[in-house]
């Protein structure tokens, strides 16, 4: 009986290790739920918002290329969480992805920084080479 009561409570802890794990937001969920409807799943630009915008919307796979081959980590971090602003973001008091990424949200600042580390990461990854 004792064997049987361990067993369910390993797998009980196992469930929930693992429903914590998948709760964690990786860069590609960030990108997919916070950029791509401007983006597009890749970066290019071309999501289902972007003909909508009058600006149009740049191609963040090219973000390396214009910067003379480097990727603007910091730029793109400043984009992200507001130190640069943009029009189409809308203003930190309402930018368009909500309090996800600004520094004065809701989770604390490491949560908010490990956020926008994690979309930074993806967007570097999805530069052409």
């Amino acid at each position: 009986m004792k064997i049987g009561y361990y067993a369910l409570v390993m797998a009980i802890g196992a469930v929930a290790f693992s429903s914590a794990t998948a709760a964690e937001p990786d860069g590609a969920g960030l990108f997919v739920n916070h950029c791509a409807a401007c983006h597009g799943r890749t970066g290019e630009g071309d999501g289902p918002v972007a003909s909508a915008l009058s600006g149009g919307v740049p191609n963040l796979r090219t973000l390396a290329t214009r910067n003379g081959g480097e990727f603007p980590a910091e730029a793109v971090a400043a984009y992200i969480d507001g130190r640069t602003q943009r029009a189409a973001h809308g203003d930190r008091l309402m930018p368009v992805w909500g309090d996800v990424f600004a520094v004065t949200a809701d989770g604390g600042e490491e949560t908010i920084a490990a956020r926008i580390e994690l979309l930074v990461r993806f967007i570097s990854e999805l530069q052409y080479r």
